[in-house]
């Protein structure tokens, strides 16, 4: 059957049926059954920590290192998820209705199955049963729906309203304890992967805002045992009723931070750590060939990036926007920041081998053309900028020089203004006029929406377009494949044309292990699986 005659509902339907019941890889999360009716006996006790190991029974513990710095303003709040450790403690503990799979399409988790109505304005999710919270209390309806309104509640503040913006906080209403039903203000295609956003993990109906910060209660593999924000490590350990049979297979993951890419290799080289994050390039064959380490790379990855606030001067003419885009030599970039292990991205955070990514080579390095455009826009004489950026994350630094030395060429004088890793996500980041940022992949309108409607939370450039946020909108309530992609396309070729973001690359997502480690792979999105990791 041609896609052009389903109607909305068949082919949503089809989509759902088709990811459930993909059969996964020996180390990827297990296949997820329906469930059956939870038993009527008593809930089980609240979870307590394991007790501490006697002689006969060591605890498999496994030692994870970041690339990021800590840093103060880390939190264990979902709604307020942000940083890169933010990311990876949240990614243990809570989960989601749906999650990504390999090729960031929805696949069903806390949700086992969705269905829309004809229009699609209306969809009702299913709900898993006999999944419990960490304090042994049911997983219910109760809980999506308390998560989702307190998201989207004004008074939150959270990030992620922005870009589930399409929800209706007064449509939400629990059919049963196991059926919830979302009512939109308009159709929308791809409900179940619009809703995996960085901050729409489920917590626990009446969780308060003071008890989410550091402390945590999810239905996920790992308990959160130790976490002050600012201090390493982070414990975890085994929920020992998690949902999945078998998982997890780990007692213990502690999460640490080893900024220094030479400290993170010793301290794998010398068994200190398990596995590492963003083992330098140039390290990557000795440490694939070590007697007791190896490498694992995921295709996907992050992209560092360069955003001009487009309402302030002078990033407010498109000419100098232009002119700094032509000025950087995408294909040199990749060479020297990453060494080649990556793919050139076309000036907007979405990689073309995505699914309605943009297609077509990035934009070429002409440093005649960008001297034309700063004369036009007067500047005969050159330019002066300053980029803010620091070590808080893997590369910005390196980037930033190399983007600096491009310019140059070119008349445009950058003065790098370098700050501190613990306070640059709140008082640089959103805030300077131009700074360094990076995103980690996500599906096409995951990515889109936080960074590009008018009232996102994650707006960097202050791109602000009624007609492209209509087309968004659009673009989500189209059936036909085609006519939706096409759509998409064209609101990422916007941006390229007038945006403000400059994105030269995404590097593959690499990471060192010991040769010990097994069933790990990086996702290269912002949700680590360590449900299925192991170590011998």
């Amino acid at each position: 059957m041609s896609k052009r005659t389903l109607t909305r509902r068949k082919f949503l339907a089809t989509a759902v049926t088709a990811a459930a019941g993909a059969t996964l890889a020996a180390c990827a999360p297990q296949t997820l059954a329906p469930t059956a009716a939870p038993p009527t006996s008593a809930p089980p006790v609240p979870t307590q920590a394991p007790p501490p190991p006697t002689v006969a029974q060591a605890l498999k513990t496994l030692r994870y290192a970041m690339s990021g710095k800590i840093t103060s303003a880390d939190t264990a709040d979902p709604a307020f998820n942000n940083t890169s450790h933010d990311g990876r403690l949240i990614s243990a503990v809570y989960e989601q209705l749906a999650r990504y799979d390999e090729s960031l399409k929805a696949t069903p988790w806390l949700a086992e199955s969705w269905e829309p109505n004809d229009k699609g304005d209306v969809w009702t999710f299913k709900l898993r049963q006999g999944v419990t919270w960490h304090d042994g209390t049911k997983f219910t309806s109760k809980d999506v729906l308390y998560s989702f309104r307190r998201l989207l509640d004004p008074a939150t503040k959270s990030p992620g309203a922005g870009p589930l913006s399409f929800i209706d906080l007064n449509g939400i209403e629990a059919m049963d304890d196991y059926t919830v039903r979302f009512k939109l203000p308009t159709p929308n295609v791809d409900v179940p992967l619009s809703m995996i956003v960085r901050q729409a993990y489920i917590v626990k109906d009446g969780s308060t805002a003071a008890d989410l910060k550091t402390k945590a209660n999810g239905t996920g593999a790992y308990m959160l045992k130790q976490f002050v924000p600012g201090e390493d490590p982070t414990i975890f350990v085994k929920n020992p009723n998690y949902w999945q049979p078998g998982l997890p297979k780990l007692d213990v993951l502690e999460l640490t931070s080893i900024p220094e890419a030479p400290s993170r290799v010793a301290a794998l080289q010398r068994g200190q750590i398990d596995i590492i994050e963003d083992p330098p390039f140039t390290e990557l064959d000795k440490l694939k060939g070590g007697a007791d380490t190896t490498i694992v790379v995921q295709p996907k990855g992050n992209m560092d990036l360069i955003a001009m606030q487009i309402d302030v001067p002078p990033f407010d003419d498109l000419r100098v926007r232009q002119a700094i885009k032509y000025a950087m030599d995408r294909d040199a970039v990749l060479k020297l920041v990453a060494q080649g292990y990556g793919t050139p991205v076309n000036d907007i955070p979405i990689a073309s081998t995505l699914e309605y990514g943009l297609q077509g080579p990035p934009l070429a390095h002409d440093v005649e053309k960008a001297k034309a455009l700063l004369k036009e826009a007067g500047y005969s004489n050159g330019l002066d900028i300053k980029l803010a950026v620091s070590d808080v994350q893997a590369r910005f630094v390196e980037f930033a020089t190399v983007f600096k030395e491009q310019v140059a060429e070119a008349g445009i004088r950058v003065e790098l203004d370098i700050r501190p890793a613990d306070t640059y996500w709140d008082v640089v980041w959103l805030k300077a006029p131009m700074f360094v940022s990076a995103y980690i992949a996500r599906a096409t309108d995951a990515m889109l929406a936080p960074l590009y409607l008018s009232k996102a939370d994650w707006n960097e450039t202050h791109w602000k377009d009624p007609a492209w946020d209509k087309m968004l909108t659009d673009a989500r309530a189209t059936l036909d494949y085609d006519k939706r992609k096409a759509l998409y396309q064209q609101l990422q070729q916007q941006i390229v044309d007038d945006g403000g973001h400059i994105v030269p690359y995404m590097v593959q997502t690499i990471d060192a292990t010991r040769k010990n480690v097994t069933c790990w792979l990086p996702s290269g999105t912002p949700y680590a699986n360590f449900t299925n990791l192991d170590i011998g």
